[in-house]
């Protein structure tokens, strides 16, 4: 199975990218993604806010990905 993972704002910065192809042998829900991804990507073990949208619709973390599904990793937004 293969996810796409795109990262914004300060994600973006301190990951050093702006996406990741994930290949998994194995079906993901998204929390076994985020899982993985704090594996691969130890710097995001640091995230401890974030939103998760798949092909443009927020999900929960049980929700269970699909093969090609673009997941976005969106961090908290302020402003004024």
């Amino acid at each position: 199975m293969k996810i796409k993972i795109k990262f914004f704002g300060q994600h973006k910065e301190d990951l050093n990218k702006s996406e990741l192809v994930i290949n998994s042998k194995n079906n993901l829900t998204i929390n076994d993604l985020i899982e993985l991804l704090k594996i691969k990507e130890p710097n995001f073990s640091k995230f401890k806010s974030y939103a998760i949208a798949v092909n443009l619709n927020y999900e929960n973390s049980d929700y269970m990905l699909k093969e090609n599904d673009e997941v976005a990793i969106i961090p908290p937004v302020s402003g004024g």
